[in-house]
């Protein structure tokens, strides 16, 4: 049975009755909702775009921090922001696009370094999730972060995707500086092997080419990939090094039916919603 959206967690205003697929220009009326000392909303006015656009290319843009970061993908997607309560700068923000065909998965942002088909054939709704972050210096991150989280969940339900997609991070784009968290992931997390994406990019490390001595430290995972798997998350067989943005990645999958309750209850507790169900 599909999940269900109930209390304070329908005010970011997508419903069930909702057009099927995530475009930011759809005329919905998106609600705000107040999460004790930080403010959830969707993007809507130039204003808020160029605002998540400056917050984008202060993380992405190493090298001129103060050129927006914006692409051809951002019209296709909802992005959220995640501000203080009493208003201020933007803290955090991740734009959200619905995946629901093979067309869409394959000219997907993800796509651009990992062949989602077999994803797709699993999974034929997904919700991807990127451009994920936070302002520098903004406290407390965790709870930020969980804020970010919660809005994302809520959506995820009410568009009713099978998965959530999206790519976690870690800094640095000498591989060999993360075989000992790779090599974790490797251990413990590989999605099934019917599910995983194939290699799209340029430059990739196979999984299985970190020297087996190399013991698995999950202490160096950052703290999304964390929240991912948290969250009943698994990831690709490989990692993407990316060296225009300094880092190496991983595909991450979050199976909505793999959510543990525990989770879901403590999101809609922060949102202020009932119980959220997957039954």
């Amino acid at each position: 049975m599909q999940p269900q959206l109930t209390g304070h967690m329908a005010g970011l205003g997508l419903s069930h009755a909702a057009p099927p697929h995530i475009c930011g220009t759809a005329p919905w009326a998106i609600g705000q909702l107040s999460l004790g000392t930080l403010s959830l909303r969707i993007a809507q006015t130039p204003q808020d775009f160029a605002t998540v656009h400056s917050l984008r290319g202060q993380r992405f843009h190493r090298d001129a921090p103060e050129q927006p970061d914006e692409d051809g993908f951002d019209p296709l997607c909802l992005h959220l922001m995640v501000e203080p309560a009493g208003g201020g700068a933007l803290l955090a923000t991740a734009r959200l696009r619905l995946l629901t065909c093979a067309a869409e998965f394959d000219n997907s942002y993800t796509a651009l370094s990992y062949g989602l088909a077999p994803v797709g054939q699993h999974y034929p709704r997904a919700l991807e999730i990127g451009r994920l972050c936070l302002l520098v210096g903004a406290e407390p991150a965790a709870e930020i972060l969980r804020a970010l989280f919660a809005g994302i969940t809520a959506l995820g339900l009410q568009t009713r995707a099978n998965v959530l997609i999206g790519c976690a991070s870690l800094l640095g784009a000498d591989a060999s500086r993360h075989f000992a968290a790779l090599a974790y992931l490797r251990d413990h997390h590989l999605g099934p092997q019917d599910c995983r994406p194939l290699p799209r990019a340029l430059q990739t490390v196979a999984f299985d080419a970190i020297p087996a001595e190399i013991d698995g430290n999950a202490r160096q995972l950052p703290p999304l990939l964390r929240m991912y798997l948290a969250m009943g998350g698994w990831v690709s067989d490989f990692a993407v090094i990316d060296p225009a943005l300094d880092n190496v990645h991983v595909l991450v999958a979050v199976p909505v039916a793999a959510i543990p309750p525990a989770r879901l209850r403590a999101l809609g507790a922060l949102l202020g919603a009932a119980p959220l169900s997957l039954d």
